[in-house]
């Protein structure tokens, strides 16, 4: 996801010299309007109703790992572009403040160990229709090259399948729904755009750095989030869950829980 981080960072960089509009772009509650860009396609469901899980099903495949990889970082893309494929994947979407957009993704672990991931662009057909955030589903869809989606590949003509059901806590930005680096580059977005979330309501998780910062769950020194918080923090290694707002930079955080989910 290297190439992501540096657009998103060289988005930021431009925005710097350059004046922003003041008006505060959608937010996260506001994703499930028509995607811009459109493309057919349709949401369908099981035909016997989907298992409800009561902690958020995450997607292990070494297979897609290593496409994944071999997609973006070792130039085999022109070899899948036209083709129709279904991908099995954790549903989320983020706002992606520098281009004023809500993105759709599909995402998953290499293995256990959560220390590599993969996440799958796409274009919904109807982006209201579509089932809760960290739900388990089937996308299929045609591998498309396409300079609007963020990594310049996304899939379209898709549809998408529920398999397991799973409802998060409610408020503008869940990014407890997302793997590692697409909460890093929702973060990405909430720093160098903060007008366009503040004072929204949010959750992110990661391990706690020391009382005022998280960082990456899986990785020392890949990021760093800050927070401010009345409450007792748990000790440092800790995995937490910061439920709060958005004020500026920092997380206000009303609720710091240790959890054994992520």
């Amino acid at each position: 996801m290297k190439k992501l981080f540096l657009l998103l960072f060289c988005l930021a960089m431009a925005c710097s010299l350059s004046a922003c509009n003041g008006s505060n772009a959608p937010a996260d509650s506001d994703a499930r309007r028509p995607n811009e860009t459109g493309g057919t396609g349709k949401i369908v469901r099981a035909d016997s109703a989907p298992a409800v899980a009561d902690t958020m099903p995450t997607v292990l495949n070494q297979n897609e790992y290593v496409l994944y990889q071999n997609i973006f970082y070792n130039d085999m893309a022109e070899d899948y572009l036209g083709k129709t494929v279904t991908k099995e994947g954790t549903l989320t979407w983020i706002y992606d403040a520098f281009s004023g957009r809500t993105r759709y993704y599909v995402w998953g672990y290499m293995d256990a160990t959560k220390c590599c991931d993969w996440q799958w662009e796409f274009v919904p057909a109807d982006p209201a229709s579509l089932p809760e955030k960290g739900s388990l589903v089937k996308m299929t869809g045609t591998l498309t090259r396409d300079d609007a989606a963020l990594d310049k590949l996304w899939f379209i003509n898709t549809t998408v399948e529920l398999e397991t059901a799973f409802t998060p806590e409610t408020c503008d930005v869940d990014m407890t729904t997302m793997n590692a680096t697409l909460e890093r580059v929702q973060l990405m977005n909430m720093q160098y755009k903060p007008e366009a979330f503040a004072g929204q309501s949010l959750r992110v998780y990661g391990r706690v750095l020391n009382p005022t910062t998280i960082q990456h769950p899986y990785y020392d020194n890949a990021w760093t989030q800050p927070f401010e918080t009345t409450q007792q923090v748990p000790a440092i290694g800790t995995m937490v869950i910061l439920t709060g707002s958005w004020q500026g930079s920092a997380v206000q955080a009303d609720r710091v829980e240790a959890t054994p989910d992520y």
